[in-house]
């Protein structure tokens, strides 16, 4: 069974749905971003194993879900009945992805040779938002091999202002 796709995008639309009819968005997110990380692959095999009682694992999921939204705890007991729980974090990033379009925030990978503080990574990200005019959600990874600059993925858009991808081009320009 394939755990992406528009299935969980489906599930997350209509969750977004009543989130937003409950005035309670950021909630929901925080609800589906906790029950996304407890789903861990041995709880998913656990509350998929047939050798359990459905009502066990029923019982099980609802004692762990008893505080979050009813309409969440809706979807994980659908998900359970359907044999399908192991959606649940594709649904939750789903939901997140939904929620920053909707507020207009686009995700950016921005790669360092090396790990870069606080205040550099707060500068980067003032300057990416003020060179896009779009508010940026960024992940940071370090990658040795750039050697200095750095690598920024904005969307599908890559700028590659790396030592390492300069050094090539120059090789390249000497060869020919």
């Amino acid at each position: 069974m394939a755990l992406g796709g528009s299935g969980p995008r489906r599930y997350a639309e209509a969750l977004l749905s009543i989130a937003t009819e409950e005035r309670a968005v950021p909630a929901y997110r925080e609800s589906l971003d906790r029950l996304a990380a407890a789903l861990a692959p041995d709880v998913v095999h656990v509350l998929e194993d047939p050798r359990v009682p459905f009502e066990r694992r029923r019982a099980a999921l609802e004692a762990a879900a008893k505080d979050e939204p009813r309409a969440v705890r809706g979807v994980l007991e659908l998900l359970l009945e359907r044999h399908r729980i192991g959606l649940l974090p594709a649904i939750a990033r789903a939901f997140a992805d939904l929620v920053d379009q909707r507020e207009g925030i686009v995700k950016a990978k921005i790669t360092t040779p090396v790990a870069v503080g606080d205040r550099e990574r707060a500068e980067l990200l003032r300057r990416l938002e003020q060179s896009s005019g779009k508010k940026i959600r960024a992940t940071f990874a370090v990658d040795p091999a750039l050697i200095g600059g750095a690598k920024v993925q904005v969307g599908d858009r890559l700028i590659d202002g790396s030592l390492r991808t300069q050094l090539d081009e120059m090789a390249r320009q000497l060869a020919s």
